[in-house]
């Protein structure tokens, strides 16, 4: 009596350390649902790698650079995830208004909340309404990621799409959808803009 115990106490401690592996492509698994507390959403086609990099835009006195890096298996609550982190650096005529890049390395228990630059959703359909892309491959990846501005501490969608312009590797960016802040108007002075670049730009890889 007592084997079967033992047997029976070590296949639920098999069971319930099991981990359930997602594609980072699969829709069809929702992070919200509970059914999946002990899963890893993982990059089994590595369609995050092309993304890593260093890139820089310049436009006049403006120059926007960012640094991004894929992770794997990083906690994200109850479950794992690969990902892309990354940090930036904006100058203005000269004037550095913010610099994260320092923060690149450090390892964070919550990295997709803590980085400048997160995240790991992938985009497939060439017109898909969130950034509509008619000169796309027709299976082309792009990534969804999130951009926090530092000094507001607001954040906004960033889509990125790798490709090649003249023989030169580049970053097709577009950082829009910035976050929605309430405030008592009476009583609350409104909140401060998102201060990072908006728009869609070119980011050419170092």
């Amino acid at each position: 009596m007592k084997n079967i115990y033992l047997v029976l106490m070590i296949l639920i401690s098999i069971i319930t350390k099991s981990q359930t592996v997602i594609d980072i492509n699969d829709t069809t698994y929702s992070t919200f649902n509970n059914t999946y507390h002990n899963y890893y959403k993982k990059d089994l086609n590595n369609l995050l790698d092309p993304f890593q990099g260093t890139y820089i835009y310049t436009s006049g006195n403006t120059t926007f650079k960012i640094v991004l890096k894929k992770m794997i298996k990083q906690p994200e609550g109850l479950h794992h995830e690969d990902m892309i982190i990354g940090e930036y650096q904006y100058l203005v005529n000269g004037v550095e208004k913010v610099n994260t890049l320092s923060n690149l390395d450090i390892a964070y228990s919550n990295q997709l909340l803590r980085h400048g630059i997160a995240g790991n959703s992938i985009i497939s359909n060439i017109n898909n309404r969130v950034w509509k892309c008619p000169q796309c491959n027709p299976n082309e990846k792009r990534a969804r990621l999130t951009i926090t501005d530092e000094l507001t501490n607001r954040y906004a969608d960033m889509f990125l799409r790798r490709t090649v312009i003249n023989g030169q590797q580049v970053l097709q960016i577009k950082i829009a959808n910035t976050d929605t802040v309430s405030y008592d108007v009476e009583h609350e002075s409104p909140p401060a803009n998102f201060s990072l670049p908006l728009g869609e730009f070119t980011m050419i890889k170092q």
